[in-house]
């Protein structure tokens, strides 16, 4: 019954007008209204790419989960105390990203963090922040074995129970990218994948449900990111296909689009390639892409959040990711305070990081992107995917019949 559920990821039509008034706010997220903040300041951790070529990815993170601090604060989310997002730039890279969680988890008064983008980042934050016990709710990451371990279909193993994430991994991502490709009649594919693990992870995903449609992977090659697709196109050529499926990002799949033109076959890819930019560094229109999740326009609660996004003044756009990451902040900013009100006697104390990750197993709220709740693994319970072609330089959804 929808009276029984938790609300803590809904907007009001309260909580978007605060957010609107909010628009002069800084962008570390003040107290707002009459809310009594003498208790001191409470931290919300992100660890994104804040620089380098997947920027435009990690800003908009970063700004959708700033405008939910915001808002927290507005409504007093967490009575005595004022909130306030602390950001870390991983540069899209496993070592920095692990220094960022150092960092974070040295602060008393986090309670919990939004993070990561990239899954190999995210395979050196998971051991920190699961040592020292805090939270982390992933906006983006989507390689299986983040929550299901090296062997996610014969002995599923969880590692870190701190770990969740609030879109649907690659095992719904590559399976639907197969069953796209076969049903457009494009049986004959190439398979390049980058050698990081978001990449090899969905080219695994990919070629797995291939193989069970009657697809033949005509080749399976791995161009390191950064490399030069020359060579990789040449072995392509010769294998003859009907399409290529990129397991990578689009800095890479891009200038491999480009290369790929003279062969007359798309390429496809995850949610790794439906950026902004894709077109502007190579990507070719007929281009095909799955992206986790609607878009966000069409969401029934995306209106809000797209009139105080933009209310609040911020210079990047949301993103592909910003949705997910303005609920992944509501997860972590309700649970803490729940537990904080429930557990703490209206204290925060970094003995009940424990409790904020119970809190968060138990989570069962609307959030925009849709109900959030998550299974034993710490998986969300939503599988929704996107299929969009590039057209005219812009990703849309893909409505061509077969």
């Amino acid at each position: 019954m929808a009276s029984a559920r938790r609300t803590t990821g809904l907007l009001t039509v309260a909580v978007v007008a605060a957010a609107l008034a909010l628009a002069g706010c800084s962008s570390a997220g003040g107290a707002g209204g009459d809310c009594d903040t003498d208790k001191g300041t409470l931290a919300v951790g992100l660890i994104a790419p804040l620089s380098g070529p997947l920027a435009n990815i990690g800003l908009g993170m970063r700004d959708s989960a700033d405008l939910a601090v915001r808002q927290a604060n507005e409504r007093c989310a967490i009575p005595g105390y004022r909130l306030e997002l602390q950001s870390r730039d991983d540069r899209g890279d496993p070592p920095t990203g692990a220094a960022a969680a150092k960092d974070l988890v040295a602060d008393p008064d986090l309670i919990g963090v939004v993070g990561t983008y990239n899954s190999s980042t995210a395979q050196t934050v998971q051991p920190v922040l699961g040592d020292a016990g805090v939270v982390q709710v992933s906006p983006g990451n989507t390689n299986v074995s983040l929550t299901r371990g090296a062997n996610p279909v014969t002995a599923p193993l969880r590692q870190y129970q701190t770990y969740f994430r609030v879109v649907a991994s690659d095992a719904v991502q590559g399976p639907a990218a197969a069953d796209h490709l076969a049903a457009l009649g494009r049986t004959r594919v190439a398979v390049v994948s980058d050698g990081q693990t978001y990449g090899e992870g969905i080219a695994d995903e990919f070629t797995k449900q291939f193989a069970t449609r009657g697809g033949d992977v005509v080749l399976r090659t791995t161009l390191p990111a950064g490399s030069s697709p020359t060579a990789a196109v040449a072995a392509i050529g010769r294998s003859n296909p009907q399409a290529v499926f990129y397991g990578g990002e689009y800095p890479d799949g891009a200038p491999l689009s480009r290369a790929l033109a003279g062969l007359g076959v798309p390429l496809m890819g995850g949610d790794g390639i439906v950026d902004p930019d894709y077109a502007t560094e190579g990507g070719r229109d007929g281009d095909l892409g799955t992206s986790v999740g609607p878009p966000t326009e069409t969401l029934p609660g995306a209106k809000a959040f797209l009139d105080a996004y933009r209310a609040a003044g911020y210079r990047e756009g949301y993103g592909q990711y910003g949705a997910f990451s303005f609920d992944a902040a509501n997860v972590v900013l309700g649970s803490a305070g729940t537990v904080v009100a429930n557990r703490g006697g209206g204290e925060w104390s970094t003995a009940l990081r424990p409790a904020v990750v119970q809190a968060v197993q138990a989570y069962d709220a609307d959030g925009i992107t849709g109900p959030i709740s998550f299974d034993r693994f710490g998986d969300v319970g939503s599988d929704a995917v996107t299929m969009y072609r590039l057209v005219g330089g812009r990703w849309i959804p893909d409505r061509a019949q077969p």
